[in-house]
């Protein structure tokens, strides 16, 4: 449904800019990304963006695992975009502990 659409809305009381997916609301970051390209938004995209969104509205982590190659990276990087936020990317190894990253 539209609901679960990654929707941006202009509120003019507050003079500001949020997004809105489903029951999670962001305000949106206004980091400056430059001219670069977006991805294309398939099924698979919004499905990722509709986890994303609902992790981080319940203030969870959210990490992708599965197979290289599949557009896990940057789909989450094309999301960081589409909402003004920056994106730090880092690899984690199966040495590392996961707490590593999350401060």
């Amino acid at each position: 449904s539209w609901q679960c659409q990654l929707r941006f809305y202009w509120l003019s009381k507050e003079d500001n800019l949020f997004l809105q997916q489903c029951n999670g609301e962001f305000d949106y970051g206004y980091e400056y990304m430059g001219r670069n390209g977006r991805l294309v938004i398939t099924p698979l995209t919004d499905r990722i963006y509709l986890t994303v969104t609902q992790a981080l509205s319940m203030f969870l982590d959210c990490a992708p695992a599965g197979p290289a190659g599949t557009g896990k990276t940057e789909s989450i990087k094309d999301l960081a975009k589409a909402m003004g936020l920056p994106c730090v990317e880092g690899n984690v190894f199966l040495s590392i502990h996961w707490f590593s990253f999350h401060h």
